[in-house]
């Protein structure tokens, strides 16, 4: 799915500024190296980029947390108009005037879809020229990739996007949530979909890690014995006990499989563990648990019946049930005694509204 490099483009190329758009500005990038904030190289790699990054890195996690609050920070927060999930809350990574400025780029992405203008733009704005300065040319290529990961949710060649969601406490009810855009039939890998993983030492998780804060998206690999960062866009996966898709390992990332066919508006959710929400999920908010009341739905209908969750992990590696790293197979209603028939969980049935609340 890769497209072939470009042509590099010369160091005296002129690139519009976002930030100055309202004078009809434009900055070129041998004005940039000349202040000593922008490097010409810049130019060089953004002409080398791939609309569809590799699935190798060599991000340390301290890198990957800043690289994916800038990223989240530019593409999504400016897309859906609020903050996403940020490892460092107390950070500000770009100014007001900014974020203006990336939202206007990022409308004007979602309808040219024009990869090589619209880094271009980012990387125009003065909080990214100074996040830059001081990286070297490997390290400026890996946060291009970065934003490009982030740039396929709104890809018209993707098959899934991001969209806002309501439903988790955990989030004040405003998080988010990806959903597919196309048919996508059992076994398929959503390719332009990925999560971006990176080990973590214990000296690294007292570092970076606060609870109930930041450890939204750890995984522990009992395979490896160490605990892994899992950021990227597959960080903004769902929770469900049914879900319908799983995590497969793809070197120092991770792709998305379909555990069911999908079908436009399908949520991509995935399996994070038996006890991620509690003792036997009891906090759990996901729709399969408001819709059999269990969960932090228990109690809510009296009529509800238990179900019996469906448990797994990552394919080709084994992860404790605090991760992000499991996913499930399945799973049928238990109907209460002297039932003899009733409904179980088939992908038409699950396909209709939750009949609680809608999420949008």
């Amino acid at each position: 799915m890769d497209c072939s490099p470009r042509e590099e483009i010369t160091t005296a190329t002129a690139v519009h500024s976002p930030t100055s758009t309202s004078t009809g500005g434009i900055v070129t990038a041998m004005d940039w190296s000349e202040d000593g904030v922008y490097d010409v190289s810049i130019e060089k790699i953004l002409s080398s980029m791939r609309e569809v990054p590799s699935g190798e890195h060599y991000l340390t996690p301290t890198e990957l947390c800043a690289y994916d609050d800038m990223a989240t920070t530019l593409v999504v927060d400016a897309a859906l108009s609020f903050t996403t999930h940020k490892m460092n809350h107390r950070r500000r990574y770009i100014k007001t005037d900014e974020r203006r400025a990336a939202a206007h780029v990022m409308d004007e992405f979602v309808k040219n879809n024009d990869f090589m203008m619209t880094l271009r733009k980012i990387f125009s704005l003065k909080s990214v020229r100074a996040f830059l300065a001081h990286q070297t040319d490997n390290k400026r290529a890996e946060f291009r990739d970065h934003l490009l990961r982030f740039l396929q949710m709104f890809s018209f060649k993707a098959g899934f996007t991001i969209e806002p969601c309501n439903r988790y406490s955990a989030e004040h009810n405003q998080g988010a949530r990806l959903v597919v855009t196309r048919h996508w039939q059992k076994g398929d890998r959503i390719d332009r979909l990925c999560g971006v993983i990176s080990e973590l030492n214990p000296a690294e998780e007292a570092a970076l890690l606060r609870k109930d804060q930041n450890d939204f998206s750890v995984m522990y690999s009992t395979r490896k014995q160490c605990a892994q960062l899992w950021l990227g866009p597959g960080a903004y996966i769902n929770h469900d006990c049914r879900p319908s898709c799983k995590f497969v390992p793809n070197g120092r990332t991770a792709s998305i499989q379909a555990l069911r066919d999908l079908r436009p508006g399908d949520e991509i959710t995935c399996f994070y563990g038996d006890h991620f929400f509690g003792d036997s999920n009891e906090r759990c908010e996901c729709c399969t648990c408001e819709r059999l009341g269990r969960g932090a739905f228990t109690g809510i209908d009296e009529n509800t019946s238990d179900s019996a969750s469906a448990s797994g992990s990552v394919e080709g590696d084994s992860s404790s049930s605090t991760t992000h790293a499991a996913v499930a197979a399945g799973a049928a209603a238990t109907q209460p005694a002297r039932v003899k028939y009733g409904l179980r969980d088939t992908d038409s049935r699950l396909n209709r509204p939750c009949w609680r609340s809608a999420i949008h």
